[in-house]
């Protein structure tokens, strides 16, 4: 009888102990949402000075050795990855958005996984992040990834972000491997004056993917924002698709996708390094 007692009192004392301890880590905690605030990262498409439209013709000139040639784009699906988002502030600290895996896109509904089942994923578009739970602070710039790191990449099955082979970006076998498409942008184009024997028309698929072409970029600030819970900003960045189709020979390259590494990379280099720019910040005091 005793010893039931003894281990009704040490029980009883444990779960004191931890009720207490839980008590002490709940005080302790730091009120993060007091001291944090949010922004919206803008990814604003668009073609040359025109806003970006799907089902819409735009002139393109292409000029090689042979002469200049007219074409018309119209595109309807525009869709690529950013991720691993961070924020550096006027220190030059960064603060790293936790698991952030954006899909940015504009397109037709489409099929998935061949359209078994009839799952389709539906016509979206979607250009705004809106990042929440940021130190406060002085920011100067952006960073952030086109693709999905390796560790995601290799393994369909584990999920962070918006990461899902259900949206249409995963690869069933990609180079005999799955993983995510990083980039895609496919439609139609025309070949204004072309020769009586040549086809005027053809639809093109352009998509880049693979580990050794995730690549970061980053955006200095034309100002320092400050971002806090009284703040409300945006971090405006166009998104140029004439400049991401500035590629060699694009109606003989209709079809852009493992087998053609260099134009794949081509096509990286030209959204990272020549599409993708700062337009503007905003910053306005939070009504209440």
């Amino acid at each position: 009888m005793k010893n039931y007692l003894k281990q009704g009192v040490c029980s009883l004392l444990s779960c004191i102990f931890l009720l207490t301890a839980c008590e002490k880590e709940t005080v302790v905690q730091p009120n993060i949402d007091a001291a944090s605030g949010s922004t919206t990262l803008i990814f604003d498409a668009r073609y040359g000075d025109a806003d970006f439209e799907l089902n819409k013709a735009y002139d393109y000139k292409f000029t090689n050795t042979t002469g200049q040639f007219d074409f018309k784009y119209e595109f309807n699906q525009l869709r690529y990855w950013v991720s691993n988002v961070r924020l550096v502030n006027v220190a030059g600290e960064e603060f790293k958005v936790p698991e952030s895996y954006y899909l940015i896109e504009e397109n037709v509904e489409i099929p998935v996984q061949d359209g078994s089942f009839g799952k389709k994923y539906p016509a979206n578009k979607r250009e705004e992040i809106k990042i929440a739970a940021i130190p406060a602070g002085e920011y100067t710039a952006v960073k952030f990834a086109i693709g999905v790191d390796s560790k995601y990449n290799d393994n369909l099955t584990l999920r962070a972000g918006e990461l899902s082979a259900l949206n249409g970006m995963a690869f069933e076998s990609w180079m005999w491997l799955t993983s995510y498409k990083f980039f895609v942008l496919n439609g139609k184009m025309t070949w204004v004056k072309a020769s009586p024997e040549a086809p005027a028309l053809q639809t093109f698929f352009w998509d880049f993917a693979s580990n050794d072409l995730y690549a970061e970029k980053e955006i200095k600030l034309d100002k320092a924002i400050t971002i806090n819970a009284q703040m409300t900003t945006n971090i405006n960045l166009e998104m140029d698709v004439k400049k991401v189709i500035d590629i060699e020979n694009p109606w003989s390259n209709r079809l852009i996708s493992a087998s053609q590494k260099e134009l794949m990379t081509q096509l990286k280099n030209n959204l990272l390094t020549k599409a993708i720019t700062l337009k503007s910040t905003t910053a306005t005091a939070t009504k209440k």
